[in-house]
């Protein structure tokens, strides 16, 4: 098997451990590896990418995480150049058009268009009486998402200089994300049903209008405000290529490398423990674990901190799903299936329906994803002819599965395997009734639960996104890459927020703080060879 793990790597001493090999791992790994450091990439599970990877059955594949990104299709834009940047411009993108989300609620369609003037359009088109609420509300996405870069470039300072400034660089972003979305967006209209719609996008962070940040809602929306795109030939090629990186310029990434905890000595990380023994010392330790996973699990309790715990551990989990896997046995062509994603809501009372799913075990989702995967990715019909792929995610809570928790993968047992069954006719159900002619076409259905994510993800209620996005969240100090450990460090969705862009920067920004240099000015400056 590639990249093994072997303890022929504890004869070697490092610059830079880094436990993780998702996204914010990967991108520190190829900053840090571009700048001449001699990295280690640790990954616990047989297959590395966090939530970029796809996996196949038969003739099918399908990605896990990473459904769509935003602002790539422009070239100029920050994130195409850190794109282009850490794959050496491997990574090429196709437009998924002028609709990148559609939401169904209560059987009305609503379109989300590429463009921020075709949105706030379309938008008053369905709500013409609330033209003057909406122009503020977009007004608004974008303000807080101009606040936000301020926000956390902060966290690639030097702690002199934050404690110097950083308060007033956080003031105006914490000024909007300390409030709910519904509390923000119900100053700008009473419409109830409008602010539903302009919600209809939350299941990209996990939480509802009346729970979630309106911080975090700001950055999802002004994110995607001028399009999306998914990754030729599929998510996966998004790690390939960082793999590819790293190792031409003298790093290593091993697979089923489990660390155990992290060796701390006078208050400082000096190496990594593994499950087997083996002890392997760096420079820097780097996770991309997560916060909840590093404070709690990598440190041993001798050495741990209640100033990173106790905080920290009132911000909970976020949602953990179930997902179908389709695969159809026609082509996207021929069954006309959309390159946009679909979001269904039963109705528009998004956080009272979410509440009662909450309280009602067993209940159905309140909200539905559907992801065509095949329909976006132009290389599909060269590697899998005749065929399409198709996606529905939908919550479930981690604790409806506690019972097969300490239960192996696969070998959960007949009453697992009937609960599964029953869940993935009831999504199959939601995918006829909203696309019909798919019925007879389906080859293969396969669903996973919150026991897969936590299996090969290790986040331990299964969530998806690390860190709820709560107003609490954005107000934790020690979600940033430098922590009160010398030469410990963290990465990953959680010092910024939710999804593979936000893992990426925090992968610069946590570069940033090891190596002491500006990453983003190469970025800028960086041209393909």
């Amino acid at each position: 098997m590639k990249n093994l793990y072997t303890s022929e790597l504890t004869k070697s001493t490092y610059d830079s451990i880094i436990i993780g090999s998702g996204v914010g791992g990967l991108t520190t790994a190829v900053c840090l590896a571009k700048s001449g450091k001699k990295v280690l990439v640790l990954e616990k599970h047989y297959a590395i990418g966090g939530f970029t990877h796809t996996f196949k059955r038969k003739k099918f594949e399908w990605d896990v995480g990473a459904h769509y990104i935003g602002q790539v299709n422009n070239p100029t834009s920050l994130i195409r150049k850190a794109f282009d940047y850490i794959t050496n411009s491997q990574l090429q993108w196709d437009d998924m058009g002028d609709i990148y989300d559609q939401a169904i609620i209560d059987g009305e369609t609503y379109n989300f268009k590429k463009g921020l003037q075709n949105q706030i359009d379309q938008m008053i088109a369905y709500f013409p009486n609330d033209e003057q609420a909406i122009r503020a509300y977009y007004d608004l996405v974008n303000k807080v998402s101009g606040h936000a870069s301020v926000f956390f470039s902060e966290k690639s300072m030097p702690n002199w200089l934050s404690k110097l400034i950083g308060r007033q660089l956080k003031k105006n972003f914490l000024k909007y994300s300390k409030q709910t979305t519904y509390q923000v967006l119900s100053s700008l209209t009473k419409n109830e049903k409008l602010i539903s719609v302009l919600c209809a996008q939350c299941g990209n962070y996990g939480l509802t209008p009346k729970q979630s940040s309106f911080g975090i809602h700001a950055l999802v929306v002004g994110h995607y405000i001028e399009g999306a795109a998914y990754p030729v030939g599929g998510a996966a090629n998004i790690h390939k290529s960082m793999e590819e990186v790293i190792a031409k310029h003298g790093g290593t990434i091993a697979i089923k490398a489990d660390v155990k905890h992290i060796i701390i000595k006078d208050n400082t990380a000096i190496g990594v423990m593994m499950q087997n023994g083996d002890m392997l010392y760096a420079k820097n330790i780097i996770s991309n674990a997560g916060a909840h996973n590093t404070f709690n699990k990598l440190i041993l309790p001798e050495f741990q901190k209640p100033e990173n715990t106790v905080a920290l551990n009132k911000v909970m989990p976020s949602v953990s799903h179930v997902c179908i896997y389709v695969g159809l046995n026609a082509s996207d062509e021929e069954l006309n299936l959309p390159k946009y994603n679909i979001w269904l809501y039963e109705n528009y009372k998004l956080d009272e329906t979410r509440e009662l799913h909450l309280k009602t075990k067993d209940s159905i989702s309140p909200v539905f994803y559907i992801s065509f995967p095949s329909a976006k990715d132009s290389e599909w019909p060269k590697k899998h002819p005749g065929t399409a792929a198709i996606q529905v995610l939908g919550s479930y809570p981690f604790n409806w599965m506690q019972e097969w928790e300490h239960m192996r993968w696969q070998k959960r047992g007949v009453d697992y395997d009937t609960v599964k069954e029953e869940l993935k006719n009831v999504f199959l159900e939601k995918l006829y009734k909203t696309l019909p002619q798919i019925k007879g076409k389906v080859e293969i259905c396969e669903l996973s639960t919150p026991l897969s994510t936590k299996h090969f993800s290790n986040y331990d209620k299964g969530e998806i996104y690390g860190l709820e996005h709560t107003p609490e969240r954005f107000e934790l100090k020690q979600l940033r890459p430098k922590t009160n450990y010398k030469n410990l460090y963290l990465t990953g969705q959680d010092i910024i927020a939710v999804g593979v862009c936000s893992a990426m920067f925090a992968g610069i920004i946590t570069s940033i703080n090891i190596l002491n240099r500006n990453v983003l000015w190469r970025i800028f400056r960086y041209k393909a060879n």
